[in-house]
């Protein structure tokens, strides 16, 4: 069973003010891929039986998926998050991670994210085995710091360190705070840093056809 038969999982980015409309004025690009697609060799039915076309169709739905992942055919806000995280993926090196079984608690919010600065939000459904590999990235990089901060909130069991006027703690734990939630990865950055990849290479595809 290979990454495009392993099913898929909604995530929702959360995006800087913008962001939205970015993607929005990509459609055109999205619809014109989607009819270079079907305009190749793979793509054709003609002159098939019912059989044999079926098999076509099903053999190209696997191989769409692939050509998504390797940014060959981005004709939707899916494909070009998931073409995005692959390079994301690759960048970072974490191909090599144990994905497979990733812990419950990096489900949901994460420990250390900060409140209320992203305004818009994009949700997609990514291959299952992409997001695993970013959770497991993402702990990869921040279990030291995760680790303290759940201890700091043992210590400060009532503090708010994301209300800087109201924290409940000291000046000193709320500055370890900041120390420590400064070295969290959170997906949530990489669902962002995805999608500004994404709509920059397709700005470059653009200015380059």
């Amino acid at each position: 069973m290979g990454p495009a038969d392993i099913g898929t999982k909604r995530i929702t980015a959360c995006l800087p003010i913008g962001t939205l409309q970015e993607i929005d004025d990509l459609d055109t690009y999205f619809a014109a891929e989607s009819n270079r697609a079907k305009g190749l060799p793979m793509a054709r039915t003609d002159g098939l039986t019912r059989r044999e076309a079926a098999a076509r169709r099903s053999q190209w739905e696997k191989r769409k998926k692939e050509l998504r992942r390797q940014g060959e055919l981005i004709d939707s806000r899916r494909a070009l998050v998931v073409a995005a995280l692959v390079k994301v993926i690759a960048q970072r090196k974490w191909e090599r991670l144990d994905w497979t079984s990733v812990p419950g608690q990096t489900r949901g919010r994460w420990i250390g994210s900060p409140e209320g600065a992203w305004p818009e939000q994009l949700t997609v459904d990514l291959p299952i085995d992409l997001v695993s590999i970013v959770l497991a990235g993402c702990l990869d990089v921040s279990r030291a710091a995760t680790d303290e901060l759940y201890k700091w909130h043992e210590r400060n069991p009532r503090a708010h360190p994301n209300r800087p006027l109201r924290p409940r703690c000291s000046l000193a734990e709320l500055a370890e705070y900041q120390r420590l939630a400064a070295q969290v990865l959170t997906p949530g950055q990489i669902w962002r840093d995805a999608v500004r990849i994404g709509i920059d290479t397709v700005h470059l595809a653009r200015a380059g056809s």
